[in-house]
């Protein structure tokens, strides 16, 4: 019904907005001191960052401003200890994506 409703211009509209806001979200964190994107390959709407900081340190303090800031790798992926991955949909404005960025740094 939702595909139905959206229509082959909105499905667009909504695939290029999440497309957008999630590299505007990963230019944000890129630019942040202690914190990367992990992988260099093209990405949708999700992607890994890696950070220097403590990760469940920095999900926790973000988690008390009410922000869901990404899910910790290392359960799965030990390698990936140091990472979490994070996505972004349409639904996200673009305060929204400053102030996750924000609670990252001051983590």
């Amino acid at each position: 019904i939702y595909l139905n409703a959206m229509g082959k211009i909105g499905l667009a509209k909504v695939a290029s907005l999440c497309l957008d806001k999630a590299h505007y979200a990963a230019d944000r964190v890129a630019s942040l001191k202690d914190f990367e994107i992990r992988f260099a390959s093209p990405f949708f709407k999700e992607f890994v960052v890696h950070t220097r900081k403590d990760v469940g340190k920095v999900l926790a303090h973000a988690k008390a401003q009410g922000i869901l800031a990404g899910v910790p790798l290392g359960r799965w992926y030990p390698e990936l200890a140091d990472c979490f991955l994070v996505a972004v949909t349409e639904k996200r404005s673009r305060d929204q994506i400053d102030a996750w960025a924000r609670a990252l740094q001051d983590a």
